[in-house]
């Protein structure tokens, strides 16, 4: 997929160049609007599935898309600023900075999950805690795979624990932890409540941040 956005955004650069190439410095206006509506609405939705959710990339793009002056028209200063955002993405991409701006996105969002779960864990809400604590576990181990070139579409989570250790991103020790907060997981999946303790929910959040902190 981003292979397929990559070469969108060298063709949507090479057409922005190709469009700005007919104008003088001195120039405000863009004169064909229909191209260059166009091709700003192209760049901007390329943008905006190759870079993180509440980037700077989606933060500017929001910014130049409500510039006052496109009620009249376009501006080639806003269209150059386009091509710039359209520039930059692509060499982050290319030189790998995105992934790892995303998976710190993620790692964010998680931690306020477990902010909650943390908070029904302490109320005594123990299905609440748990059910929150299982899901962050799942999709955290799943981006850990992925960030290490391990497939984890469809992967069980036990498995999936297993390759991490076979390509020595978890120590066994670790692994035999994680599996741990599993047992946690696999008892809300169940709604079998009553395997469910206070103490391994707590222990569960508290490893799964760490999980957070250490891998992604």
């Amino acid at each position: 997929m981003q292979e397929q956005v990559l070469k969108r955004i060298d063709e949507l650069l090479d057409q922005g160049n190709t469009i700005l190439r007919s104008y003088r410095g001195d120039d405000y206006w863009i004169k064909e609007i229909s191209q260059a509506q166009a091709w700003m609405t192209s760049a901007a939705n390329a943008i905006l599935q190759i870079a993180p959710p509440k980037s700077f990339y989606h933060a500017e793009m929001d910014r130049l898309a409500t510039h006052e002056n496109l009620k009249s028209g376009i501006p080639l200063t806003v269209f150059e600023k386009v091509l710039g955002v359209l520039r930059s993405v692509r060499d982050e991409a290319n030189s790998g900075l995105l992934a790892k701006l995303e998976y710190q996105v993620f790692a964010t969002a998680f931690d306020d999950f477990l902010d909650h779960a943390s908070s029904f864990h302490k109320s005594g809400k123990v299905r609440e805690a748990a059910i929150l604590v299982s899901s962050v576990l799942e999709d955290t181990v799943k981006r850990i795979a992925q960030k290490n070139g391990i497939a984890a579409s469809g992967a069980s989570l036990e498995p999936l624990i297993d390759q991490l250790v076979n390509a020595e991103v978890f120590t066994t020790v670790k692994a035999k932890r994680i599996k741990s907060y599993a047992g946690v997981r696999n008892s809300a999946l169940h709604a079998e409540w009553d395997k469910l303790d206070l103490k391994d929910i707590g222990q569960a959040i508290e490893g799964v941040r760490e999980l957070l902190d250490d891998y992604l």
